[in-house]
């Protein structure tokens, strides 16, 4: 077992790194949803590009029906349902990944829902045909969503529940991990200790924790509080683990905060938010240095946190 002192560090403003052409833990997927008198309803209808390929173009058509709930998705163009009132030609492709953020490219066209037209209107001429349409980059994290577009649905028209169409219906476009969190049946664990280094050079344990939680989703940790005299400091953060070829990728937020826990709310700072990437192979610890808080009780002691990251399934 090693201690490893290798890091990127970010304070604050973190830099961006650009990754291989293929990613499997992402995808961009298309949904739909629509408004009743219960409210905002998802669609429960789904498009998934499946892991991001650069460059690889994924083709989908939405036609929506009489109803404001009865919609369909298939890969093929031209593909809509025999009551269509209105239907969607949209093709997705990544251009780029950087940190997490894919930039993408969306084209699409919205149509009548005549199946002809499909074949007469193709992307490259929705504008000669001024159907409504949009060719634009968007660029999303894992949890981040946009509206593709948005129509009115026929009013006092009901879902097969009995649920009064109102308003609009929508398909957003958004980005998120792969697979799906309820498809995912990976898991992954992190042990983390608080350390820190006395003035004469020793070191001493303050803390230690132990997190389960699926690849590349955010989990917490917290450390024990650390107290002097009536003050107390707080570190805790958020870690993400993606596993790679012989390795673990890790993100940490670590966050910081001290104050009077007597009283609510009172952190009369500094608060501190440190962003750091490491790489962890099996069996490796290894130690990220946190800048010191520069003031108060707290200010010149020095502190690092060891982490050890394995995928357990």
């Amino acid at each position: 077992m090693r201690i490893l002192a290798g890091y990127v560090l970010f304070i604050h403003v973190a830099s961006g790194v650009a990754y291989a052409q293929t990613f499997n833990d992402l995808q961009i997927q298309l949904g739909v949803s629509y408004a009743t008198d219960y409210g905002e309803t998802p669609g429960g209808i789904w498009r998934s590009t499946g892991p991001v390929i650069i460059g690889k173009p994924t083709v989908s058509t939405f036609s929506l029906g009489d109803n404001c709930a009865a919609w369909s998705v298939s890969s093929r163009v031209g593909d809509i349902r025999d009551d269509a009132t209105t239907a969607w030609n949209i093709e997705t492709t990544a251009i780029r990944v950087v940190r997490g953020a894919i930039t993408f490219r969306l084209r699409w066209v919205r149509y009548a829902a005549l199946r002809q037209q499909f074949d007469q209107i193709p992307l490259e001429s929705s504008k000669a045909f001024r159907m409504p349409n949009e060719d634009i980059e968007l660029t999303l994290r894992p949890g981040e969503s946009s509206v593709l577009d948005t129509v009115r649905v026929p009013a006092g028209s009901k879902t097969m529940e009995g649920r009064t169409c109102r308003g609009n219906a929508s398909i957003r476009v958004s980005v998120d991990n792969y697979p799906s969190e309820d498809n995912d049946r990976r898991l992954v664990a992190a042990d983390l200790w608080l350390v820190e280094r006395l003035s004469n050079g020793t070191e001493a344990r303050r803390s230690d924790v132990s997190v389960r939680g699926l690849p590349n989703r955010p989990f917490r940790f917290y450390f024990d509080r650390i107290v002097e005299g009536k003050l107390s400091l707080d570190i805790y953060g958020i870690l993400i683990a993606r596993p790679e070829n012989a390795a673990m990728a890790v993100s940490v937020e670590t966050r910081s905060h001290w104050g009077d826990p007597s009283v609510a709310d009172n952190f009369i700072g500094p608060q501190r938010s440190v962003e750091s990437l490491i790489k962890v192979k099996p069996e490796e610890i290894v130690e990220i240095p946190l800048p010191k808080l520069g003031e108060g009780p707290f200010g010149n002691r020095q502190f690092s946190i060891r982490i050890r990251a394995r995928q357990l399934r």
